[in-house]
């Protein structure tokens, strides 16, 4: 866990045939252990802001801060920061124990620690019994379970995550932000969920920064 500091970040993009898009002068803290959520339509900045965060995307001025250590130019390797994204990218080739186990191997963990850990990760996310089937063998919650297993397992300092329930169906919706709630308040790994619902928003948050064409227009504490 950890506070992140976005100080005065901007990011501008010249389009051909389209109207171009900046983001701009960008302040905002993450407490360490909040779970923040950015919200907004689409193209209104939000996934700029992660990829950001994650060093993916460079600003073109502004800086980051992790524990008012600056990270700006730190590489992305070297942040121990964890993204699920839309969709997850799961590896096809591996079981769902060893997608989970994967980045922990990265790590240099042996492999009795990362099977404890993964397993232990698994059960929280209700996944028990399901460790030896590939990707294609699960649903589309079973999958983004094992994309949050994987980000979870590695005990990132800061959790972010992009949209992460839109694929699904609205109940399914709706228990993946229950089981979302309930491990945040476990754990209470700083997190920035990024999402253009209002309800998921508010369910969620402990802050929401409300955004619109590259600016945050509120912050509010919930």
């Amino acid at each position: 866990m950890a506070r992140l500091e976005i100080r005065n970040i901007s990011k501008k993009y010249e389009q051909q045939y389209t109207e171009s898009f900046s983001l701009v002068n960008i302040d905002l803290t993450v407490e360490d252990g909040e779970f923040l959520s950015i919200l907004g339509t689409s193209g209104c900045g939000k996934t700029t802001i992660l990829g950001i965060i994650t060093g993916i995307i460079k600003p073109d001025t502004g800086s980051l801060f992790v524990e008012n250590v600056d990270i700006t130019e730190m590489p992305i390797e070297k942040r121990n920061f964890a993204l699920v994204a839309q969709q997850p990218l799961l590896f096809p080739n591996m079981n769902v124990m060893d997608n989970v186990a994967f980045g922990l191997k990265m790590k240099g963990v042996s492999k009795g620690d990362r099977l404890e850990l993964a397993n232990d990760i698994l059960s929280k996310l209700g996944l028990k019994g399901l460790e030896k089937r590939f990707s294609t063998q699960l649903s589309g919650g079973e999958r983004q379970r094992v994309a949050i297993a994987r980000a979870m397992v590695t005990a990132p300092k800061v959790l972010l995550m992009d949209e992460p329930f839109n694929a699904l169906h609205e109940e399914l919706r709706v228990d993946m932000r229950e089981l979302l709630y309930k491990l945040h308040k476990e754990n209470r790994v700083t997190t920035i969920f990024v999402t253009h619902f209002k309800e998921e928003a508010n369910f969620l948050s402990d802050k929401i920064v409300i955004m619109s064409k590259g600016k945050i227009d509120e912050i509010k504490l919930l």
